[in-house]
């Protein structure tokens, strides 16, 4: 069943009704900003011999088959995975915006993604909600991405968007990062200063070769997030069976 068009999830970004446990979350590039996506987050044609073709990164995005107590809801439209393009007013954190923009700086030549729910444990409270897309670069871009990153999550620490006449502020921590995710990683939190912890989300970014897996999560409960290692562990592993041969 996919993700469906009339609910938002996690950033201001549409999908299911479960995501009505979130908190009301517009982070860096959620919809309604002022870019103007007309259509431009559809990704081309693979260009690069490196890159993981469409159809084998499709086939790689976990499934609720994959790990016992994850469930997995595709995507409908990429509309519900990245917002358009958004300026934050300190160069230096421009990085961490393009994370989820339809529209950055080093464009993906192909993504998808989904809404993955951890409930290892049986408190309600405690299920983890992450909104995370796998994308596909040409040969060496990926490294890039995370190496701006990862810059940016030091250098960066506040930054204010304006969208739709209407600026708000988010606060960039670093997290602590699990060894062995991938060839490189970084993690952080960022939310709205305004609404506090329950506007706070953990960012988990792995790249594989040349291919990433970008996680947002968040708690049932609005309260800090953590990402239970064997999801991305699974994902970077299906992002590199797709990438053999591609």
């Amino acid at each position: 069943m996919p993700i469906r068009a009339d609910h938002r999830l996690l950033t201001g970004r549409r999908a299911v009704a479960a995501a009505a446990l979130l908190p009301a979350l517009v982070l860096t590039a959620g919809c309604g900003g002022d870019g103007d996506g007309g259509g431009k987050d559809e990704p081309g044609p693979v260009k690069a011999s490196g890159a993981v073709p469409i159809a084998k990164l499709t086939s790689a995005l976990l499934t609720s088959s994959d790990l016992p107590h994850v469930q997995v809801l595709p995507a409908a439209s990429k509309d519900q995975l990245l917002g358009p393009a958004q300026k934050a007013d300190v160069a230096a954190c421009q990085p961490v915006v393009d994370q989820w923009s339809s529209q950055p700086a080093h464009p993906r030549q192909v993504y998808t993604g989904a809404m993955v729910t951890d409930t290892t444990d049986k408190d309600k409270g405690a299920k983890a909600i992450s909104l995370t897309v796998i994308a596909s670069y040409k040969v060496g871009v990926a490294r890039t991405v995370l190496d701006e990153l990862t810059a940016a999550v030091t250098a960066c620490h506040d930054y204010a968007l304006v969208r739709s006449g209407v600026t708000t502020h988010f606060a960039v921590k670093p997290a602590p990062t699990t060894p062995g995710l991938g060839d490189q990683q970084v993690s952080y939190t960022i939310g709205d200063t305004a609404k506090g912890i329950a506007g706070q989300v953990l960012v988990t970014v792995v790249r594989a070769g040349d291919t990433t897996a970008a996680f947002e999560t968040v708690r049932a409960d609005h309260t800090p997030a953590t990402l239970r290692r064997t999801i991305p562990v699974k994902q970077v592993d299906k992002l590199r069976t797709a990438a053999k041969g591609g």
